[in-house]
């Protein structure tokens, strides 16, 4: 009669437990319902190290109580709430010794960030701005340097954000044909621009104001449509908040001040969801003083991330050593040296080509494959890979297709195409464990 007591108090301390940690997981405003995945659940949740603690010890206390009853059963309850945290803080301490030091060591900072920085005082933020040489090494020198890239980037927006009043107040046109502005956001008037009399909205001129003018409407319309698609399952991008709007606006002008500084490539689709993860995390700076500034951080950090990446964007570049086609050659090369059976089946037997999934994996940098909090894990890793970004990447690649092998063996040309064009549901820390295991892409290539 005992045990079956203690059997049911069992069920009632785990479901109670459950429940709890079922409200505390849809605590965060910043998510909507799609989001809250088992897949991403854990990430989102390192910040408050007690919510998955209390369900823990719940359980294990439900467990010791009823094994006392049993003949020889133990009770051992060292496993308290500050064990269970001790890594994380130990990792904390580590990465705030690191950077507290007059000159930060890089190398050490990456074998630290490698294995995930933690979810703590928005510490990713300073990390991977120091990773992505944003920051220079001595903390003496952060002030000066954030200044100088803050300034230049607000006098890009005023050199190159055309503003159509100040072209029509030039040429003598009625303000009322004056197409709307489509940058919102910009404050103070720019700088009055050198305009001829010829120079009207219905000028083809490759000199013309208004020209150019109209040719970045359309560039602005196409960056538009892709920052209203970024995570539409998370408010912080989508929604009509106020909070929301100013997001969007600020990744708009950051992405087409990316494209006018860089004509050759401009904008390609699917940017958006390199620089959404770099803004995310430097808008969400406890400090408002750096908080304010997101924007500016974000634009030089992605101008950095994307000059590794950017021939994987050009068309003209498809078929060079360095284009998006080599790189996916460079993947299956590497899954042939790990699993030369899984990539027979894959590539000979069912003929599938890899672009049809490695292409989104390798140019938006695995960033629609998982949940945010799971895509800055990995980013942790890509950022501060020993071997380089793209090495990186190949593995982590390469971990994922092998991750669902027992799938792709038994499956056909269409579950092969349907299981790594929508990746099942995975702890995104066992993909990135069996990628740094990995041989370097450099020594097998």
């Amino acid at each position: 009669m005992q045990y079956a007591n203690a059997i049911s108090n069992l069920v009632s301390s785990v479901q109670k437990g459950i429940t709890t940690f079922q409200q505390q997981q849809f605590q965060n405003p910043l998510l909507l319902d799609q989001e809250r995945s088992v897949k991403g659940a854990e990430l989102q949740q390192q910040d408050s190290q007690e919510k998955p603690v209390s369900l823990v010890s719940t359980f294990k206390n439900a467990i010791t109580s009823t094994a006392m009853l049993r003949p020889n059963g133990g009770s051992d309850q060292s496993t308290s709430m500050a064990s269970l945290s001790e890594p994380e803080s130990i990792r904390l301490q580590r990465f705030k010794q690191e950077l507290s030091g007059s000159c930060i060591n890089l190398h050490a900072l990456r074998r630290l960030a490698f294995h995930g920085v933690p979810d703590r005082d928005n510490l990713r933020a300073v990390v991977w701005k120091l990773l992505l040489s944003y920051l220079p090494p001595s903390p003496e020198d952060w002030p000066a340097a954030l200044a100088k890239r803050r300034t230049q980037y607000h006098v890009f927006c005023d050199e190159l954000m055309l503003d159509p009043k100040r072209l029509s107040s030039n040429t003598g046109r009625d303000l009322d044909v004056v197409p709307p502005l489509m940058v919102v956001g910009i404050t103070g008037p720019l700088q009055a621009q050198d305009v001829t009399s010829d120079d009207h909205p219905l000028s083809l001129a490759q000199s013309s104001q208004w020209n150019v003018f109209f040719q970045d409407s359309e560039v602005m319309a196409q960056v538009e449509r892709d920052v209203m698609r970024t995570h539409p399952d998370m408010h912080f991008f989508t929604g009509e908040s106020p909070e929301a709007e100013v997001h969007r606006e600020e990744m708009k002008r950051a992405l087409f001040l990316y494209a006018k500084l860089n004509p050759g490539l401009r904008y390609i689709q699917g940017m958006n969801e390199l620089i959404a993860p770099l803004y995310y995390i430097f808008k969400l700076d406890p400090d408002d003083r750096v908080r304010q500034y997101a924007e500016a951080d974000a634009f030089w950090c992605f101008m950095e991330l994307i000059s590794e990446f950017r021939d994987h964007f050009c068309q003209q570049l498809d078929n060079a050593q360095t284009g998006i086609r080599a790189t996916i050659r460079k993947l299956m090369a590497v899954l042939r040296h790990h699993d030369a059976a899984l990539w027979k089946h894959i590539e000979v037997v069912h003929k599938v080509d890899a672009q049809f999934f490695a292409f989104r994996w390798i140019t938006l940098l695995l960033s629609q494959e998982f949940t945010l909090p799971d895509t800055l894990r990995v980013w942790d890793m890509i950022l501060s890979d020993p071997h380089g970004r793209t090495d990186a990447l190949m593995r982590i690649c390469t971990a994922m297709v092998l991750n669902v092998k027992d799938v792709l063996m038994q499956g056909d040309f269409t579950v092969i195409m349907k299981t790594l064009q929508r990746y099942p549901p995975v702890d995104v820390n066992v993909i990135l464990s069996r990628a740094a295991a990995m041989t370097p892409c450099s020594e097998i290539l």
